[in-house]
């Protein structure tokens, strides 16, 4: 069936599967297209930005991802962890003369939040959106990561820094979609790797320089054979210790990349699905960035196992089933839909937020070890069940059912939530289009400040630049025991810098370009790669 986009008027398709979802969950087919969800799910999300925010409790100055101009409530995250507080302390009755979404937004100012998104955290210093973490410092989007900086949405990496989508990676600095590596060095959607550097789609290579496409190779250089004698001559030549000797080595690496065939999507040990980065899944369509999902669609940023029967759900899983429409659930969850930060053995819980351990839940935020509430306030299983009905029956009417909350609502503004990093728009579009945006106060630096490095963009890019940045002592020991030389960004610049050697999911309509098989692909027209079909990639690959 094709229907148009409620948001952007685009036409989209809901096939008959989609229809027999959406009647086993109970609700509405959607009425924006899968893109525009998806949108609007990560403009509630801010995936990695820290801000200054003051404790509600205590007025101490803490970390937070939430800016303080937005003014909702926050406790330090132990202390809104603990039973110190009560948070049905602030239940309300449901008034049925305003819109759930009305009531909704005002209850959000005034419910504590946690001051940032963490689970079992030991010794890390300003990390967030992390589960499971040892010894990290400013390491986001993270789970069983040790002793690393600076990674953005890692798994199970040791001793690494300035990585991006990096997965059981140790001793790797400056690499994006890389997995199971051993000092590996600003390498991109390499697997299986050792002391590899500038290396593009290699798997199970060591000791190789700016190679792209090569398996099992060893003593390469850009896709060239060497004696081990050959190699670290040549190596020690192009003097990658030192910046100019690195520069000048990306440089060529890029450009030599460009000239090699790229297979039409990242992935590895499937059955029926599509989208990107997906792996060890069954039956997954659209889907970017999972592992180990099945019957899912339109998911994203599901790595540890598992996610069953799931559709248009981003980011956690372990266990999840059931969840639609929803952000940032997991470990045992059930029957979760239109929820941001509901997580740990819940179910059949809807439009609530950081919410824990909680079943039968509808429009609460903070609750936990609950069932049967309500905005907060305690039900009986028949009271709550019969009020459930009702709120459904009015926020149908009114066009709010069976969609997740409105990017309005948002408490980020859109440009530091994730939305704009797939998404990017100006103040103008992002507010003509319904999204969150409000000025955040910016930390300032100077050059006199003892330890600051100037960055090089100056402030003169688009990319969060901060002017100017320290090298923490962990940061320098790694960068003197590699020999890489110090970096001359800041780490959001670098950060923007690694974001460009990932594909977004957006998926295009094209064509091998070696045998012109038609073929659904991230890679969007206009980019300079060279895209081949499975079949044509597979007879190129050395």
């Amino acid at each position: 069936m094709q229907k148009s986009c409620k948001n952007c008027q685009q036409q989209f398709t809901i096939e008959p599967e989609d229809f027999t979802y959406y009647e086993r969950i109970k609700v509405p087919p959607p009425t924006w297209c899968p893109s525009c969800r998806f949108q609007r799910r990560m403009s509630w999300r801010n995936g990695w930005h820290l801000f200054k925010n003051n404790d509600t409790r205590d007025g101490k100055e803490l970390f937070s991802f939430f800016p303080r101009e937005n003014n909702i409530p926050v406790y330090e995250r132990d202390y809104w962890f603990s039973d110190a507080w009560d948070p049905m302390e602030y239940g309300r009755e449901y008034d049925f003369s305003r819109s759930f979404f009305e009531q909704f937004k005002e209850f959000m100012f005034t419910v504590p939040e946690p001051s940032h998104s963490s689970l079992n955290l030991v010794n890390c210093r300003y990390c967030m959106n992390a589960a499971d973490c040892k010894n990290c410092y400013l390491v986001r989007a993270a789970t069983f990561t040790e002793d690393s900086a600076y990674l953005v949405w890692d798994h199970g990496s040791k001793q690494s820094m300035d990585g991006h989508m990096t997965d059981h990676c140790d001793l790797c600095y400056g690499c994006v979609a890389t997995e199971h590596c051993y000092k590996a060095f600003f390498s991109v959607d390499c697997d299986d790797c050792t002391d590899v550097i500038l290396c593009n789609d290699c798997v199970g290579c060591n000791n190789c320089v700016g190679c792209f496409g090569l398996r099992s190779k060893s003593y390469c250089i850009f896709n060239e054979q060497y004696s081990k004698e050959e190699y670290f001559k040549k190596v020690k030549e192009m003097n990658l210790g030192e910046h100019e000797g690195l520069r000048k080595a990306q440089q060529q690496a890029y450009a030599f990349w460009l000239t090699k065939p790229h297979k039409f999507m990242h992935g590895l040990q499937n059955v029926n699905v599509s989208g990107d980065y997906v792996y060890e899944s069954k039956n997954a369509k659209q889907c970017y960035r999972v592992r180990g999902v099945e019957d899912c669609k339109y998911t994203q940023n599901i790595l540890e196992k598992s996610a069953k029967d799931c559709f248009d759900f981003s980011n956690f899983g372990e266990g999840a089933e059931l969840c639609y429409d929803t952000l940032i659930s997991g470990r045992g969850v059930s029957n979760i839909k239109f929820c941001c930060q509901v997580y740990l053995n819940c179910k059949n819980v809807e439009y609530s937020v950081y919410c824990r351990n909680v079943s039968d839940c509808f429009g609460c935020i903070s609750v936990r070890d609950k069932q049967y509430c309500i905005f907060n306030k305690q039900y009986d299983k028949s009271s709550f069940e019969k009020l459930r009905t009702q709120i459904i029956a009015q926020m149908t009417k009114a066009g709010e059912y069976g969609e997740f909350f409105p990017p309005s609502m948002s408490p980020f503004p859109y440009r530091v939530s994730e939305a704009y990093e797939f998404f990017p728009m100006n103040e103008s579009e992002a507010k003509q289009k319904g999204f969150n945006w409000y000025d955040i106060a910016r930390q300032q630096y100077t050059a006199d400040m003892p330890g600051v490095i100037a960055c090089d963009h100056a402030e003169k890019c688009d990319q969060e630049c901060t002017g100017f940045f320290r090298i923490i002592p962990e940061e320098l020991t790694f960068l003197q025991r590699m020999k890489i030389p110090l970096p001359r960004l800041c780490p959001n610049c670098r950060q923007y810098e690694r974001f460009q050697f990932r594909n977004l999911p957006h998926f295009y309509d094209r064509t091998c370009e070696k045998c012109s098989t038609a073929m659904q692909t991230s890679y969007a027209p206009d980019r300079p790669e060279i895209v081949y079909c499975e079949s044509c990639y597979q007879r190129e690959i050395l």
